[in-house]
């Protein structure tokens, strides 16, 4: 299962799920979800017209069985771009004893109510109500099927429809859902995907017991509530995985913090290590691996590799760090520390801090295996260490030295080409020659470091 501290996109989506929850929807998203609503409205109306339903379907189990969902809603296991909850306890049924239009109904009505004190203390926008017709709508392939093909009566017998009913909800729900965040939030199909195998596998999982209610509910409406027990189970591993997902977040700030924090100690050290040095050459790795495609945990372990690359030097004396001259044999070994040193400040720390670690060690390592302290070759250099590399030495070669003045762009960027395949990876070579020669400039700060 994916965690906040595995993937930076899971973490900035559930934090900003409780602010989206307080903001009245976008014009988009209004003429999307409205869009969404009709076509429920209209599928409802063709089924109440059209299809036969099963025999056991009655208004009051319709109120029994609304008021199940409504209590599994409010069972919350969150995923980062939702939740998911134990609704097929209740769903299940709703599908296989009412008709499907009424199923439909009592579906989308109950997940309207279920939020009622939600709106009623201001933690949701109104605007919100209307997401309850897209909530629904995965029910509209199950519905169908059940609806066309469905018994009379639940019964094992029908396995197979129910199997197919199944495979409808969750392919409806992927199609939906996915296509509703990705216009609403712009959130890839792909990563939703991943984060929707949590909500798949719990509604999976769900199904049967599901059946087997509605089952035992045909002559005996009120055995609904025998299932009341397991809700209040799910809801208290739901909180504590709350508990575990907050915990993560915060741990995550911790991380971030720290970094930070480590990064401020090397500026107050060195204005030129901690300062300028250090920011040009965050700015240009940063953009350098968007311009390589690096996914987001990658990209923020490039960024607090970049930020922290030469936090070892806390450890070097201030006059060999600021000595104007060449540096003897003794002082260029311990200027050669300060890789490990750095990975083992980091390591302290630990949990994402220590992953860096790995990165901060190998950036003075070379391409050809020349490099300090490991001598480490090609690929087997973490990539973040490759990109961090060229990127100190532009930014070293283009900002003023004391011993020096800064070097032209043009003169920087043909060193790294002279030293491409040797010192530097040659497809990271391109990417800074291409960043560079875009931008024209030395990149800004990345947002997300002003973040």
């Amino acid at each position: 299962m994916t965690t906040p501290d595995e993937d930076p996109r899971l973490e900035a989506l559930l934090r900003e799920a409780p602010t989206r929850e307080v903001e009245p929807l976008s014009f988009r998203d209004r003429v999307v979800e409205a869009g969404v609503a009709s076509s429920l409205i209209a599928i409802v109306a063709a089924l109440a017209l059209f299809s036969p339903g099963p025999d056991t379907s009655s208004p009051l189990l319709a109120i029994i069985l609304g008021a199940l969902h409504i209590v599994t809603r409010r069972v919350r296991f969150s995923t980062g771009s939702g939740t998911a909850s134990p609704v097929f306890l209740a769903v299940v049924p709703m599908l296989v004893l009412l008709h499907p239009a009424l199923a439909l109904v009592t579906l989308t009505i109950s997940a309207l109510l279920a939020r009622g004190d939600d709106y009623v203390k201001a933690r949701v926008h109104p605007d919100h109500a209307v997401l309850a017709f897209g909530d629904s709508m995965y029910a509209v392939g199950p519905a169908l099927v059940i609806g066309l093909l469905g018994p009379a009566e639940p019964a094992l017998s029908a396995w197979a429809v129910y199997a197919l009913a199944l495979g409808a909800a969750l392919v409806s729900d992927n199609i939906v859902s996915i296509t509703r965040v990705w216009l609403a939030l712009g959130v890839p199909p792909g990563f939703q995907l991943r984060l929707q195998i949590v909500a798949f596998s719990f509604d999976a999982a769900l199904a049967p017991i599901g059946l087997a209610i509605a089952m035992v509910s045909v002559h005996e409406p009120a055995a609904v509530l025998l299932v009341l027990p397991l809700v209040a189970l799910l809801n208290a591993l739901g909180r504590e995985r709350e508990q575990r997902i907050q915990h993560a977040l915060q741990l995550g700030e911790a991380y971030r913090g720290s970094a930070l924090l480590m990064g401020e100690m090397l500026e107050a050290d060195d204005a030129y290590t901690g300062g300028e040095h250090t920011k040009g050459v965050l700015a240009l790795a940063l953009d350098v691996g968007h311009e390589l495609g690096l996914d987001a945990r990658a990209q923020r372990d490039l960024e607090f590799g970049a930020l922290l690359h030469d936090i070892g030097k806390l450890r070097v004396p201030d006059e060999i760090i600021n000595k104007p001259g060449k540096l003897d044999p003794a002082e260029w070994a311990i200027i050669k520390r300060h890789p490990v040193d750095g990975q083992e400040m980091l390591d302290r720390i630990g949990g994402v801090l220590a992953d860096v670690g790995l990165v901060v060690r190998g950036h003075h390592e070379r391409w050809d295996g020349d490099g300090y302290p490991d001598g480490l070759v090609g690929t087997a250099i973490p990539l973040a260490a490759r990109i961090i590399c060229a990127c100190d030495a532009y930014s070293a070669m283009t900002t003023n030295r004391p011993y020096r003045g800064a070097m032209p762009i043009e003169d920087a960027l043909e060193e790294l080409r002279t030293c491409s395949g040797s010192q530097f990876d040659p497809a990271i070579v391109e990417a800074v020659d291409r960043v560079v020669r875009r931008e024209n400039r030395t990149p800004q700060i990345s947002t997300l470091l002003a973040a």
